[in-house]
């Protein structure tokens, strides 16, 4: 929370023209008392805030000058900063201060949906007896957060961005009915305006920002579109042939943006969920091969990762500043390495290929990138 206290105190004074020593009289405290409130050191009791406005014929709130906004840089620091702290502090602890943040910001809505956007990105890591519990409460715990930011924020993105994170908590609570009450039944038609944003900036000449908007742009849909084929393939089950064009064209794409340089985690995503579907459809052998596929990618990915852009995408920096939690992936992402590990070696249908020997050798090369990491 923001408050400029010290400096209203040491404007209004002088504005009375009276000094340090006469106030500190008035408030009956030292004159170091008021020196240490003008300069930040400590603040007023605050039962002594009533005096102190009335004494400057002023409302308490005109005297904390109170700002509960926060810059993008803010909400940047305070969501990399609790992410981080997963590794040093006791998920209590995490959780406390996330709750902190959530009552003193309350009206900072950009903070509130990514203070919800933490929680469910890592339930996981804070308290509970186990997973389905953790679920069930702190995804309920941010759905208030995101239906807060919805019905109170004014600005159309975040309350859009407010709703979708809504129908995605809703979803995984299986609750479909609302999920459509919120998003619609059909697809909505998608008008992108980046170009026009474009257009504009190129129309005051400044064809530099021209350059970074469509950038951000395309690096952002390139992203949708493999999330896109991640997740059509889970539909394809009894579609044999569909999914297996699906899973060439995935990768066609994966090679003409370089997927396994500019965003390998996407990228091991996607392998993965084709990897878990070809099993299904008992295509072993094309499933194991993407699996190693997929460990290459996983052995050269350098941890810890952050989100960037390559020789192509040269224009991205403006980009990443601008979003709330900077070019930090959601989750901290030697946790996402360590889950990615764990959901091969823990995974019932590729546990009963075991006994095959290239299950065998991905299985000792994943134990020893784990014991690599551990060292």
């Amino acid at each position: 929370m923001r408050m400029n206290l010290g400096s209203v105190i040491a404007e209004k004074r002088k504005e009375k023209r009276i000094t340090q020593q006469e106030l500190a009289e008035f408030m009956s405290v030292s004159k170091a008392s008021v020196s240490k409130w003008e300069t930040g050191q400590t603040y007023p009791d605050i039962t002594s805030l009533p005096l102190l406005a009335a004494y400057f014929d002023i409302s308490i709130d005109e005297l904390l000058n109170y700002e509960p906004q926060l810059s993008t840089k803010e909400i940047q620091h305070i969501y990399i900063s609790l992410k981080k702290s997963f590794e040093t502090k006791s998920s209590e602890e995490v959780l406390a201060s996330v709750q902190s943040f959530v009552r003193r910001y309350y009206s900072c809505y950009p903070l509130v949906l990514q203070m919800g956007m933490l929680i469910i990105n890592h339930f996981d890591k804070l308290p509970g007896k186990n997973q389905k519990e953790k679920q069930q409460v702190y995804l309920k715990e941010a759905l208030d957060l995101f239906i807060h930011v919805r019905t109170q924020a004014k600005e159309p993105e975040l309350i859009i961005e407010a709703s979708r994170f809504e129908a995605y908590v809703l979803l995984t609570l299986q609750e479909p009915d609302q999920v459509l009450e919120i998003l619609g039944e059909h697809t909505p038609v998608n008008f992108p305006i980046e170009s026009m944003i474009a257009a504009a900036f190129q129309m005051k000449g400044r064809n530099e920002r021209s350059v970074e908007t469509m950038q951000s742009a395309l690096y952002q849909y390139v992203t949708v579109v493999m999330s896109l084929f991640t997740n059509y393939l889970h539909f394809l089950i009894d579609q044999p042939e569909k999914m297996k064009e699906t899973i060439k064209r995935a990768q066609q794409f994966v090679a003409i943006f370089d997927l396994g340089q500019l965003n390998p985690i996407s990228l091991m995503n996607f392998q993965l969920s084709a990897v878990h579907c070809l099993i299904q459809q008992h295509k072993e052998t094309a499933a194991l091969e993407l699996l190693n596929e997929w460990l290459t990618v996983l052995e050269n990915t350098k941890f810890p990762a952050v989100l960037h852009g390559d020789d192509y995408f040269d224009q991205l920096d403006v980009w990443f500043e601008s979003l709330e939690t900077g070019n930090q992936l959601p989750r901290n992402s030697m946790m996402v390495r360590e889950q990615l590990i764990e959901v091969v070696l823990l995974n019932p249908m590729i546990q009963e290929l075991k006994d095959q020997e290239r299950v065998q050798q991905i299985f000792q090369r994943l134990e020893q990138l784990r014991r690599k990491h551990n060292e």
